[in-house]
């Protein structure tokens, strides 16, 4: 068992009792909207897992290394930025999708950068979702934002590389 279940685990068991003990609170309604995450969620992450699976068999390692592998210099992290900015979906693809690169001899560093510019600079959720509700004035900023914490997101990505390759 990973450390990772074995944590979420305990922080399942803590919520949960905290629920239980805690007045005014509905223990049978936590256990409704969980299962509703649940059925909502677990269709999507579990054809995720396959499709990193695959991604990771089908993926040229030699093209990948080339592209954004560790020694792919400022283009690997640039082609990362830009994929990042630019992935129309959410994190039950982006992150099998950064775990299949992983698998087919992308650099760490560089993956995450494509995980950074996905969180900061998504096009597609500027467009899609933060223009309709908080308006175009307050969307740029935020993504303006964005585009200044990227290039300090991929040199933390590069020190946490050169720290932890060590």
């Amino acid at each position: 068992m990973s450390a990772s279940l074995i944590i979420m685990i305990l922080l399942v068991l803590a919520a949960a009792l905290a629920t239980a003990l805690k007045p005014g609170v509905s223990f049978k309604e936590a256990l409704q909207i969980s299962k509703t995450q649940a059925i909502r969620v677990l269709p999507i992450v579990i054809p995720a897992a396959f499709i990193a699976g695959f991604l990771a068999e089908l993926l040229p390692r030699e093209l990948v290394s080339g592209l954004v592998g560790p020694e792919s210099g400022i283009i690997g992290f640039a082609l990362a930025a830009f994929a990042g900015a630019i992935l129309p979906t959410g994190p039950m693809v982006v992150l099998p999708l950064g775990a299949a690169l992983l698998q087919a001899d992308a650099g760490f560093a560089q993956i995450l950068t494509l995980y950074a510019s996905w969180t900061l600079v998504n096009v597609q959720r500027f467009i899609i979702w933060e223009v309709p509700l908080v308006g175009m004035s307050m969307a740029a900023r935020r993504l303006a934002g964005g585009f200044v914490a990227l290039p300090f997101a991929i040199l933390g990505a590069e020190l946490i590389e050169l720290i932890l390759a060590r």
